[in-house]
């Protein structure tokens, strides 16, 4: 394991090569056989962090949660955390109020129509579950899948009773649980997440789910296209007497049962109006994807992976014991305060001691996670 730090005066764009990383000129043409890592842009005098120039080969941008300000990441709802090779996405945020989780896994959300009270039509029609004829305002007779014939129609509650029992939901504490889409066992068709009454125009959840009390957090399951689609689903956990735990141990409230995960990965907790992510000191790191330009503030340091490369980042204008390919000239004409030196250094995660500072660098790769290809 060799030492590597960089100095950049202005824009660049940094490239891996092998094992070799390297700062280029941005209008200089990148080799085909690096691998853009990311770009450096200036404006104003600051420094920004920005995915590379649009290439085949360009990476998606992670936060190491662990060297952030505080070791901590303050969660908005759209971010996408990595755990080992699992990935999550935040869909909903409530803190205080009455709202309750959105159960939907895509931007529509299917419904299902209820049949206006009273309808002839279905006064003999038999429910497939209980095989009791009609409807009642408070149980309807619903059609939520492909099936047709005598075999279409079902009562809400019995509909509801039985998704119930298929998702292992209990009365909690707080109102946690964890929710899929179930298919039909006949159509294979998805239940709707939603039923809306014609009349009235209201829509309730399909799944009698209990009352979760804030401030709770919804987490997506994010799977890969060949995992099964089992896997997918929304977690929803209560924060209000709690600190959300994740791991592969049997005490986190979301469980990943798998070797890239450690026993007690990360934690979520509320405080000050915030939910806040933490590392847990886990062996392949908790991240954050990099949604927008991120500003490097003065003196605060930030560390960034793409794919198993590790860069460590800070903006500083004093130049002592740094040894720079070319002085800093500080203009005094338009009374711009001192040109903001950026220092890089690329260590390994994986092994050796972290650095603590910029005198104890170390370049090389970061934990590379079982049978996972580059991002």
């Amino acid at each position: 394991m060799h030492t590597k730090s960089f100095t950049a005066l202005k824009p660049a764009v940094c490239v891996r090569a092998g094992a070799d990383v390297q700062m280029v000129s941005e209008h200089m043409p990148v080799n085909n056989t690096c691998d853009p890592l990311l770009r450096l842009a200036q404006k104003d005098g600051c420094f920004w962090v920005d995915r590379a120039p649009t290439s085949g080969n360009s990476k998606k941008l992670w936060l190491v949660v662990r060297d952030m300000p505080a070791g901590a990441h303050h969660l908005q709802e759209g971010d996408v955390i990595k755990l080992g090779r699992f990935k999550f996405r935040v869909r909903q945020l409530v803190g205080t109020g009455d709202a309750q989780p959105e159960l939907r896994l895509d931007d529509s959300g299917s419904v299902c129509h209820v049949n206006p009270e009273g309808d002839t039509e279905l006064a003999q029609t038999i429910c497939r579950i209980c095989l009791m004829e009609g409807q009642s305002e408070d149980d309807p007779l619903i059609s939520p899948c492909s099936c047709k014939g005598s075999i279409e129609y079902v009562h809400l509650g019995c509909l509801r009773h039985w998704i119930r029992g298929r998702l292992n939901l209990s009365d909690s504490t707080g109102g946690s649980y964890f929710f899929r889409p179930l298919p039909c066992e006949l159509c294979k068709v998805v239940y709707p997440t939603y039923v809306q009454n014609a009349e009235s125009q209201e829509r309730m959840p399909l799944v009698d789910v209990p009352l979760t009390k804030p401030p709770f957090i919804v987490l997506e399951n994010m799977v890969r296209d060949s995992q099964q689609h089992a896997c997918r689903g929304l977690h929803v956990i209560s924060l209000a007497e709690k600190v959300l735990k994740l791991g592969r141990g049997h005490e986190s409230d979301v469980r990943i049962a798998d070797v890239s995960i450690s026993r007690c990965h990360a934690i979520i907790q509320f405080q000050q109006g915030h939910f806040q992510l933490e590392d847990n000191n886990s062996k392949f790191g908790t991240l954050v994807a990099m949604k927008k330009p991120r500003l490097l503030e003065l003196g605060q340091g930030v560390s960034i992976q793409m794919g198993r490369t590790v860069l460590s980042l800070t903006a500083q204008t004093d130049l002592e014991g740094i040894e720079a390919p070319t002085p800093v000239r500080h203009n005094s004409s338009n009374g711009a305060a001192d040109e903001r030196l950026l220092r890089l250094a690329l260590f390994n995660r994986g092994t050796g001691a972290r650095p603590d500072g910029w005198a104890t660098e170390q370049p090389g790769d970061a934990a590379q996670l079982p049978h996972e290809a580059d991002e």
